[in-house]
């Protein structure tokens, strides 16, 4: 076993109702993915992608949540990129998501909001859906501006909202959406309203702080979030505390003093004495094979460095994140060699002078393949791949070659399309079409699921419909910097 889930969700629950103990109201500022926590899952085999939704459902009854989003994202149009989604559309998945497993959800603050005529719409949007809620303003000042932050014209502005349960867990659909700010604005209004006894704490999965500072898993946290610049530190507040060694990151050791501060005006003491105090982090006693860990956490910084290469290529990141993905790859001494799919995809375009796609079933076997006058690279390499799955003679096609042509026909002929061959998802629709008269086919649809955590490079940038459709095969997929 690399990663103890049971112990994990015991832990980490029992782990927030000892801090609940300390409070008649805990507001709990939740970090990361509830849902869909993919980037731990690769990094931690074991760790299931929802298992803190499980660790959240031991606490349901104690528990409602309050989701949070900027008003700079949705007037930014702001995308989720591993789901695909606005951060405005995110949120209403999430909301629909939490009520379906049977967490309350109390409501959804638009935070930041300073008339952006996007959030009022979005706003009136959730009004007309039945959802309750709230636009909190931007506060003038905010974060340095405590004695304004502290006051009736700062948090005291913002409506109170009414919670029922001793719990209340703040998240969003990702970073940037305001959660540290409303849950401190609800705690604020919590003592302006006769409770004392209202608390605040953190969950962030990562940095994880009891392992060490350049452990590979802590530097996969970094090579995710190269777009934001994160950086793990010794957390220095509480060494000098404590003379423990902790790992936090940058932004949450920059920010302590302010938190610190604004904690100290609303409940008149100091209730934290470090970053990590505030957390609640259970996850580095339940990796029970480490060494399994730091080897799937290679596999992801190298998957990040491709990632972020690509990004850059197409002009969604910047020549900082460039640099530190590079430095990353260095300091862990990564080779390219150590992704198969990569050799391997590069070796054939060498070989036949057209761009490759390579993929990798977890069991180890390589299928590489390149476009023909019917396919794209992806379209073939799937289907040789589900030939390799089906022990199917590599001679025998999947879908009839008559099919094919009838479809690529009605692209060029009917529909106008230059670019005819048929793409990874059009192949699927003519799979799943013909399993009605083709055995075969049937088949062929009957593994798709064993395609789930396998790996795949392409030796170019594929389309984004061909990259949605590797997402949600659960195909870990990554591309050269190259445009076709």
């Amino acid at each position: 076993m690399i990663f103890n889930a049971e112990k994990y969700i015991k832990l980490q629950s029992q782990k927030i109702l000892e801090r609940m103990g300390k409070f008649k109201k805990l507001y709990l500022e939740f970090g990361g993915k509830l849902f869909d926590d993919n980037h731990m899952s690769r990094c931690v085999p074991g760790f299931e992608p929802d298992i803190k939704i499980k660790m959240l459902l031991e606490l349901k009854s104690k528990c409602e949540l309050i989701l949070c989003i900027s008003a700079d994202d949705i007037e930014s149009g702001k995308i989720r990129r591993d789901v695909g989604l606005t951060y405005e559309d995110e949120i209403l998945r999430l909301h629909e998501n939490f009520r379906e497993v049977g967490l309350l959800v109390n409501s959804i603050v638009i935070n930041k909001f300073s008339n952006q005529p996007t959030a009022r719409g979005f706003s009136q949007k959730l009004t007309q859906l039945g959802i309750k809620n709230y636009l909190f303003k931007k506060i003038d000042g905010y974060p340095t501006n405590i004695d304004r932050i502290v006051s009736e014209e700062g948090y005291g502005a913002n409506e109170f909202i009414k919670t029922t349960k001793p719990l209340v867990v703040v998240t969003s659909p990702g970073a940037g959406s305001g959660k540290l700010s409303v849950a401190l604005s609800q705690l604020y209004n919590e003592f302006k309203h006769g409770n004392r006894h209202a608390g605040f704490a953190k969950f962030e999965t990562l940095p994880v702080w009891n392992l060490r500072l350049r452990h590979p898993l802590n530097l996969a946290y970094e090579a995710s979030t190269v777009n934001v610049n994160d950086v793990n530190m010794i957390d220095s507040y509480h060494y000098e505390k404590y003379g423990e060694v902790a790992v936090n990151y940058n932004r949450d050791i920059e920010a302590f003093p302010i938190i610190r501060s604004i904690l100290g005006r609303i409940n008149k003491k100091d209730v934290y004495h470090s970053p990590t105090d505030m957390g609640v982090n259970m996850v580095g006693f339940c990796i029970e094979d480490e060494l399994a860990v730091e080897k799937a956490c290679r596999q992801e910084v190298l998957r990040r460095y491709y990632q972020t290469l690509c990004a850059y290529k197409q002009g969604t990141m910047n020549d900082d994140a460039v640099k530190r993905i590079n430095f990353l790859f260095e300091q862990m001494n990564l080779k390219e060699t150590e992704r198969p799919v990569v050799s391997q995809a590069r070796k054939m375009q060498t070989d036949v002078g057209r761009h490759c796609v390579s993929i990798q079933l977890k069991g180890g076997d390589i299928t590489t393949a390149h476009a023909n006058g019917l396919t794209s690279a992806s379209s073939e390499a799937l289907l040789r791949t589900l030939q390799k799955l089906l022990k199917v003679d590599s001679k025998i096609r999947l879908i009839p070659e008559n099919i094919m042509n009838q479809t690529i026909k009605l692209k060029s002929q009917v529909l106008g399309e230059r670019k005819f061959h048929l793409r990874i998802g059009e192949i699927l629709v003519i799979l799943s079409a013909s399993a009605v008269t083709n055995e075969l086919s049937s088949h062929a649809l009957s593994v798709l699921d064993q395609l789930a955590g396998a790996e795949a490079h392409a030796t170019y940038i594929i389309s984004e419909e061909e990259q949605k459709i590797f997402q949600k095969l659960k195909i870990n997929l990554t591309m050269d910097a190259v445009f076709s």
